[in-house]
């Protein structure tokens, strides 16, 4: 029996063979002619290119990868008759992990501290200087979907005050809500971004949020590095003007070493938020489920509403 031909964009990696079992897997590349692909499988952050989906006729469904979709033109997906899925509520329990333990690393010098002992120059009592206790700070929250409000009741745990902003308030949610981020910035100790990347949300912390945090506030990002103006985090960084950052996602990824070689007080990962086992074989579980209903005529799992 001949396999469905699934376009892979960038590629699928370990789950080759999963996917293999049941689709012919092809690749985004070659010359420029008609792709045969009624479906494609992608990483939700980096989509499929215009030109790519404008040479499928027949695609009629991309399955992303993990929760967000801002890499996929859904405008288009939408004019073509595209329907589009996601995997949402698998990783983000994970993803606030990451978070906090970014917070943790950050208010309380442990990655500092683990460089400081690696390099010898633990030489007294104190290796660094004093700081502030976590618990009795203030967070606020930008974004209250399901990452933000797992990084709430983690931090509401941990002893700190919540608040959180959005584009509009949500009935029953429990912490305060503020509509202004720069106001919410400026009544935080540390900001958590968790919030869709996308165009709507393109440097949404800028220099202007990042001042109101100021000298004493420590940045959290673990949504997408779109959402931070990257150029302001670093300069307020290297001038005093911002306590510190923990950041798990960048605006060029990987990214550069040399950006990051004379930024002080900050914690880096390499977008490792949702990286767990468990959370990618949910994933790719639920990919194949839409994959199988879409081809077997039948109402798909986790379709996405037109934009």
């Amino acid at each position: 029996m001949t396999k469905p031909p699934i376009l892979a964009h960038p590629g699928l990696g370990a789950f080759e063979g999963l996917f293999g079992q049941s689709y012919e897997v092809r690749r985004v590349g070659g010359p420029p002619e008609e792709i045969d692909a009624r479906a494609a499988v992608v990483i939700g952050s980096i989509g499929l290119p215009r030109e790519v989906i404008e040479r499928a006729p027949n695609l009629k469904l991309i399955a992303c990868f993990g929760a967000g979709t801002d890499g996929v033109d859904r405008a288009l997906c939408a004019a073509r008759g595209i329907a589009v899925t996601n995997c949402p509520a698998v990783n983000h329990e994970d993803v606030a992990d990451v978070a906090i333990g970014l917070l943790i690393s950050t208010t309380r010098n442990i990655a500092a501290g683990d460089r400081l002992v690696r390099a010898g120059g633990w030489s007294g009592p104190l290796g660094l200087p004093p700081v502030r206790r976590l618990r009795g700070r203030k967070i606020g929250v930008v974004g209250l979907g399901a990452i933000g409000a797992a990084v709430a009741a983690r931090a509401v745990a941990l002893g700190l005050e919540v608040r959180w902003t959005g584009p509009r308030p949500k009935p029953g949610a429990p912490y305060p809500y503020e509509p202004d981020l720069r106001a919410l910035a400026t009544w935080a100790d540390v900001l958590a971004v968790c919030a869709p990347g996308g165009p709507d949300t393109d440097k949404l912390v800028n220099a202007d949020v990042i001042a109101a945090l100021g000298p004493d506030g420590v940045l959290l990002n673990v949504a997408r590095g779109s959402l931070v103006d990257e150029d302001a985090l670093i300069a307020a960084l290297k001038a005093g003007k911002l306590g510190g950052a923990g950041l798990d996602v960048f605006v060029t990824e990987p990214t550069p070493a040399a950006r990051w070689a004379d930024v002080p007080n900050v914690t880096l990962t390499p977008h490792l938020g949702g990286a767990t086992r468990e959370a990618i074989m949910e994933s790719a579980q639920l990919v194949l489920e839409n994959l199988r209903r879409f081809f077997a005529g039948e109402p798909l799992a986790t379709p996405l509403p037109p934009p």
